[in-house]
């Protein structure tokens, strides 16, 4: 007999089938809350196309247009060696030869970077890559050192929680800064170098290795905070009396409890060693040139936005805006909307793991 209704109650029959409702797991839930936040979900699209288009976009436009983010073209700089504007068409030669209306021609779109004439379009993406290889490089790095200790220091408690947490300490008073303009003079040079086969920019290994090796303990101390509330719960307590071993235990009970706060940890401090890259390029210690990042691109143009006209009339006397101030723009722009929508997509991502958290 089919599924009918009693008009009266509108409840259905009893030979009606039940209603089955998908268990989608707690991913699944977390995935369905983070597209119902338009702000979030908008932030992850707009990360993942900065990604996208520096890591893949890059080296494809480079190969469309013929030249590379180092290639100089003499004729993208004025008399004043100042470069030229956005949307512009110069003479595709690397020298200063004679020109005619035959000389091939090629377009930047953001026009040169500086007094030798470069991609700026070209640079911005490929700096991108730089600083992103950078952040998510030393964030996995800081990851795979803190959550280990941090999830041990908590499970296991006692005499070993306080020689870790001790060890911790130690490393959390070293003056990070300090420290790399230190390393970046003296042994950084030697490393350079290290590209594995080309997979990183110059330099970028020696960035991740440092900045990695003193950020582990913030993810740790976190770890074991969230270890230390989930030690005494009942299923834990049910494993270790079925005989579970604590390597079962930290890898089947442990470690999925304490993925997601990882991963929300992990977007909020990407964002926080990029910005930590730029710092420290303006200070001059960190990718050496030719090699582009969003802050070697700040660093070389500093000061061309503001210039102070000290030979000028008593009515024009101080700074004014040059002209070239695109080239501090589009750097700027770049690493302004990767860190906004990584905040904003792991504030998002932090509701939509732990949707009864304070808001």
């Amino acid at each position: 007999m089919s599924a009918t209704k009693d008009h009266a109650t509108g409840a259905a029959s009893e030979d009606s089938e039940p209603l089955e409702i998908p268990n989608r797991g707690p991913w699944g839930h977390v995935w369905t809350h983070l597209r119902q936040d338009r702000v979030a979900f908008l932030s992850g699209c707009v990360f993942a196309a900065i990604v996208f288009l520096c890591f893949l976009g890059a080296p494809l436009l480079a190969w469309l247009l013929g030249h590379g983010p180092n290639d100089p073209f003499p004729y993208a700089v004025n008399d004043e060696l100042r470069p030229i504007g956005p949307l512009s068409s110069v003479p595709d030669v690397n020298e200063f030869v004679d020109i005619d209306e035959s000389t091939p021609r090629t377009f930047l779109l953001f026009g040169a970077d500086g007094s030798l004439g470069r991609d700026l379009f070209l640079r911005v993406l490929y700096g991108g890559q730089t600083s992103l290889q950078v952040g998510l490089g030393a964030t996995a790095l800081a990851m795979l050192i803190g959550v280990p200790i941090g999830m041990l220091s908590g499970f296991l408690g006692g005499w070993p929680d306080r020689g870790i947490s001790w060890v911790t300490e130690l490393f959390m008073g070293f003056p990070l800064l300090l420290f790399l303009v230190a390393i970046g003079y003296t042994v950084a040079p030697r490393f350079n170098d290290v590209t594995l086969g080309g997979a990183f920019q110059p330099g970028v290994l020696v960035l991740v290795f440092l900045i990695g090796i003193f950020s582990w303990f913030y993810p740790a101390r976190i770890i074991r905070a969230q270890v230390l509330a989930l030690r005494e719960t009942e299923f834990l307590e049910a494993a270790r009396m079925i005989g579970a071993s604590d390597w079962r235990i930290l890898r089947t009970h442990v470690l999925p409890h304490v993925l997601a706060p990882v991963i929300v940890w992990s977007t909020l401090i990407t964002a926080g060693f990029i910005v930590f890259e730029s710092a420290i390029s303006i200070l001059n210690v960190g990718l050496e040139l030719p090699t582009a990042s969003w802050g070697s691109l700040l660093a070389a143009n500093w000061g061309t936005l503001l210039v102070f006209d000290p030979l000028a009339t008593d009515q024009q006397a101080g700074f004014y805006v040059d002209e070239s101030n695109w080239v501090l723009f589009f750097p700027s722009a770049a690493l302004f909307l990767t860190i906004v929508s990584l905040a904003l997509f792991g504030e998002g991502l932090r509701r939509a793991v732990d949707p009864k958290g304070i808001e």
